[in-house]
């Protein structure tokens, strides 16, 4: 956020930021739709002046930037807005037209757009998991921000007032198919490095074929990210041969290979592996900042989920897009 909502700085100054000190390659200022002096619902200049910046900073292959702002519902849940393009609408929560996640939706369907639902299990306020998150606008969702994780209660960090059934975890129980993203959602002009300033923070990683705008909002739409909670380990899994996110068809009988590579910044403390909501294998960490493992996962069935959960000693975390069965 920037000092147009909450925040400090100006557009200008997060960008700059974001590309130059904290050497992002992605970034998107999401300031709130209807929270600040002048809210940018309603005042058409200040998100003319953000759009302007949006284009003036993005440069395919080297810094893609990303026009966004932040639907503040306080009865549904905050959510990231993201736009493809150099145009887009502020469809503010406050009013009557979008005041629900399916108007929103509805109004940004044929769009190249994403939502994004954030600090899911509590802090300001708990995502309302019982409506079914959109899967061709809202296919990944947030784990990680400056207010803590929102994976599970047993996660590294866990995020302050949470709110029990509300957590990435028990959306996966619900049969929601959803990738892991970390947001930073910092409000003190530093994105890309918040959780430096704060007990946590919150980057998503993007296994995209090339650095635009259509490159990651594919990788997006596949699940094809991995998410941490700020420190920038290099995550890599497979089942089966296939990238995190995918889809896979069941097996009973026929043990699928789970291969996983970590190198991080800090030592690892241990690797989980998440099965249908149970950590179900623990690799413990060899005092070392590099961590591999290859383990056999027996009958999938249809229905199932399966992540992995990289933990640094000093609670610092990955957490992998989960994989589905069919």
């Amino acid at each position: 956020h920037s000092g147009l909502s909450d925040g400090t700085g100006t557009p200008e100054d997060y960008y700059l930021y974001a590309r130059d000190i904290a050497a992002l390659d992605v970034a998107a200022l999401t300031d709130h739709d209807h929270w600040g002096m002048q809210p940018i619902s309603e005042t058409p200049e200040l998100w003319e002046g953000v759009r302007k910046q949006v284009q003036a900073f993005h440069e395919p292959g080297r810094f893609v930037t990303l026009l966004g702002y932040e639907w503040t519902s306080w009865l549904h849940g905050h959510r990231h807005v993201l736009y493809f393009t150099d145009e887009g609408q502020v469809l503010s929560s406050v009013d009557p037209a979008f005041e629900s996640p399916l108007q929103l939706w509805d109004a940004l369907r044929g769009q190249p757009a994403l939502t994004v639902a954030h600090h899911t299990a509590g802090g300001p306020i708990a995502t309302n998991w019982q409506i079914p998150p959109d899967p061709e606008l809202e296919p990944v969702t947030e784990v990680s921000s400056v207010h803590g994780s929102s994976e599970a209660p047993d996660s590294p960090r866990v995020i302050y007032s949470p709110v029990e059934g509300h957590f990435a975890r028990d959306a996966l129980d619900r049969g929601y198919r959803l990738g892991f993203v970390g947001s930073g959602d910092g409000h003190d002009g530093h994105p890309g490095l918040s959780h430096l300033a704060s007990p946590n923070g919150g980057l998503v990683a993007i296994l995209a074929e090339e650095l635009t705008r259509a490159g990651i909002l594919e990788a997006l739409r596949s699940r094809r990210v991995y998410a941490t909670n700020g420190p920038r380990i290099v995550l890599h899994v497979t089942l089966a041969g296939e990238p995190m996110g995918s889809s896979l068809v069941s097996g009973v009988g026929q043990p699928r290979t789970l291969e996983v590579m970590a190198v991080a910044p800090d030592v690892l403390d241990r690797i989980d592996v998440i099965r249908s909501g149970q950590v179900v294998r623990t690799f413990a960490g060899t005092g070392s900042r590099e961590l591999s493992v290859t383990e056999p996962i027996a009958d999938l069935e249809s229905g199932e989920y399966l992540y992995v959960r990289v933990v640094q000693a000093d609670g610092g975390a990955a957490w992998s897009s989960p994989f589905f069965v069919d």
